[in-house]
């Protein structure tokens, strides 16, 4: 019960292990819905650029994001 006021009162973060989790789910979801979304607008020139483009993008965000998180733990005492 103790975990979940934590968790509440923001005592914990559940950020980092969610980021896991959402970046898996987007980069299984995120090419396939760059690929329909390309497919309609590059019917004649099939290219693998945007979606290529969009999974880095994505990668770095969260790395971005979980370097800030372990940044803080480090800083908080």
């Amino acid at each position: 019960m103790q975990e979940i006021i934590d968790i509440i009162t923001f005592k914990t973060m559940i950020s980092e292990q969610m980021l896991f989790v959402f970046y898996y789910l987007g980069a299984i979801t995120v090419p396939f819905i760059i690929f329909l979304y390309t497919k309609n607008i590059y019917k004649p020139i099939q290219k693998n650029t945007p979606k290529v483009f969009m999974e880095i993008l994505w990668r770095m965000m969260f790395e971005f994001l979980i370097a800030f998180l372990q940044i803080r733990d480090a800083l908080v005492l």
